[in-house]
């Protein structure tokens, strides 16, 4: 079992550190567990660095950080979602079934009001949004990827 201190900074010396996420404060919450799903603060440069790793099929630097068997788990569709377009994996957010205009390999995190990490494993992309959505206001990453797509494609003459 790991003690206190090598608890609050397993995070930070297992993983953010080695892909060099040197700005991002991980916090626990109120019984001090780490979720990692919220109490996270970090930049847009910290983002696309743990949507590189993500492109890179969990490997930085030759290094595997995150097992291929997580990585096809987090990229397969929840059963819940099969009736409903296949639009859930494991914690991350997959291209529904009724897209056509953006990579099917592609997923996405959401994160609180606005933050998105989108990845496109089959260009090597990461698209990182650092949005203050309040309400209802319907930010779809989808259409951004859509169009961030489309803005660098090549011209053909």
């Amino acid at each position: 079992m790991l003690g206190n201190e090598a608890y609050q900074q397993f995070p930070k010396t297992v993983l953010l550190d080695r892909i060099g996420m040197r700005n991002t404060l991980v916090s626990t919450d109120r019984f001090h567990d780490f979720i990692l799903s919220s109490q996270v603060y970090t930049n847009a440069r910290d983002l696309a660095r743990f949507g590189l790793l993500f492109a890179q099929d969990g490997v930085w630097n030759g290094e595997r950080m995150i097992s291929s068997n997580w990585i096809r788990f987090m990229r397969t569709p929840a059963p819940s979602t099969t009736d409903r377009g296949n639009f859930y994996g494991g914690q991350w957010w997959l291209v529904p079934d009724d897209r056509d205009d953006v990579p099917a390999s592609a997923f996405s995190t959401a994160g609180n009001r606005g933050q998105y990490v989108v990845v496109v494993p089959d260009q090597q992309i990461v698209i990182v949004r650092r949005g203050l959505d309040f309400g209802k206001q319907g930010f779809n990453q989808w259409d951004l990827t859509r169009e961030v797509l489309k803005a660098i494609q090549p011209r053909t003459p």
